[in-house]
């Protein structure tokens, strides 16, 4: 029988709860993946303003300008781009017009909410076909200061995309469901 260090052993085989070591852990990775599209936008956004300080750095001040830094932020600019309409799909922040439906009755406005999320939902599926064909087309294409092949850069369309998708129908299924009211929550 193995011995035990602070119990901990003995209470999950007994059927306690885990150390607080393992349950932090668990509840930081549910955290990274609730907020993944968000995690994912702040390390971008430190990428990009990252390669802008090197680039001033370098061209005005060392009077030796890199090639790659202004074209990494670009890049991570297209990311930032795709992950955040995703994260903003997420939590129900992109524009809408919504005024005119808020004078239709409630049971009304539920049916809208859930027309224009299926038609949200086939743009975004169209929008994902047509970015993985783009994403192949770029395949050959190779950026000039970074050397990257440039299917890397627009793969953030599809996933961008696929994202909303995902988020779209979560929401289409919330409403679906009852446990939705339309608009921002």
């Amino acid at each position: 029988m193995a011995t035990a260090v602070n119990g901990n052993e003995t209470a999950l085989l007994q059927g306690g709860s885990p150390p607080p070591v393992a349950t932090s852990c668990v509840s930081v990775l549910k955290a990274g993946g609730e907020n993944f599209e968000e995690i994912v936008c702040t390390l971008l956004l430190f990428i990009m303003v990252g390669s802008v300080c090197i680039s001033v750095l370098y061209r005005y001040v060392l009077n030796a300008p890199l090639p790659w830094p202004e074209e990494l932020a670009r890049f991570a600019l297209v990311w930032l781009t795709c992950f955040g309409a995703a994260a903003a799909t997420k939590h129900k922040a992109h524009m809408a017009v919504d005024f005119a439906v808020s004078f239709f009755p409630s049971r009304t406005q539920r049916h809208v909410a859930l027309w224009v999320g299926g038609i949200q939902i086939v743009f975004l599926i169209v929008y994902v076909v047509l970015g993985v064909q783009y994403v192949e087309r770029m395949a050959v294409a190779i950026s000039p200061g970074l050397s990257v092949n440039m299917a890397f850069v627009y793969l953030s369309l599809p996933l961008g995309g696929a994202l909303m998708v995902v988020h779209l129908l979560r929401q289409f299924v919330a409403r679906l469901r009852g446990c939705d009211r339309p608009g921002r929550s």
